[in-house]
């Protein structure tokens, strides 16, 4: 009797892993941030929750997806304009059919190139669902452009209209993000999923010592 207990027993806890496992495959996916493009709301070092089950997008929602210009490299952005809206960016400030968008701009102190600490906060301004950042060091309200040859600008002082199936989207930390601005639109299916949570946070320090970032670990997300 006690070895037919052990067995059921046994199957429930294969059948709940096997369970797990296919919830995995089906709707979960796991992915570490390796740049700051998204600081503060994620940093290098976090590993993220991806929920797979992509649904509506709406204005806001944070998305991992296949980089239109090497599919192989996956990109994580917010979602700040939506199929056949008109957008433009006028400084600070982002337009959405001529109606300026609701955002918390954060002015921050960058940390230099290749930092794994989230930015120092300094101030912070207007009302909105989420926050944004820009680096204090930072002279005027001009974008800088990346070098690749072929970036152009998209929306920046000129109204642009987002096609159809297409979405425009932002990185969080505004002075220091690849985004729509300079490569264009992205697909619906090029989305992979929506980040939910960080589940692990770390980095190598100096010495090559793991060093864990316990406040952020089990942080949802938006």
């Amino acid at each position: 009797m006690r070895g037919r207990t052990i067995k059921v027993i046994l199957a429930i806890i294969l059948i709940g892993f096997g369970f797990l496992f296919g919830y995995y495959l089906i709707f979960l996916r796991f992915v570490r941030v390796p740049t700051g493009s998204m600081s503060n709301t994620v940093i290098p070092g976090d590993h993220l929750v991806i929920n797979k089950t992509v649904g509506k997008i709406e204005r806001g929602d944070l998305l991992i997806f296949k980089f239109p210009r090497n599919p192989s490299e996956k990109y994580i952005s917010r979602a700040i304009g939506l199929p056949g809206e008109t957008i433009e960016i006028r400084d600070k400030s982002i337009y959405v059919n001529g109606k300026e968008l609701s955002e918390r701009r954060v002015t921050v102190k960058a940390e230099p190139s290749g930092s794994f600490a989230a930015l120092e906060e300094l101030s912070t301004e207007g009302v909105g669902p989420y926050r944004v950042f820009y680096d204090s060091r930072v002279q005027g309200n001009e974008p800088s452009f990346p070098s690749d040859p072929k970036d152009e600008s998209y929306g920046i002082h000129t109204p642009f209209q987002i096609p159809a199936n297409q979405y425009f989207v932002m990185g969080d930390n505004r002075d220091n993000s690849y985004d729509s601005r300079f490569w264009g639109t992205l697909s619906r299916e090029a989305i992979v999923g929506k980040p939910t949570l960080i589940y692990w946070s770390s980095h190598l320090n100096q010495s090559g010592v793991e060093e864990v970032k316990w406040e952020r670990i089990f942080t949802s997300i938006r």
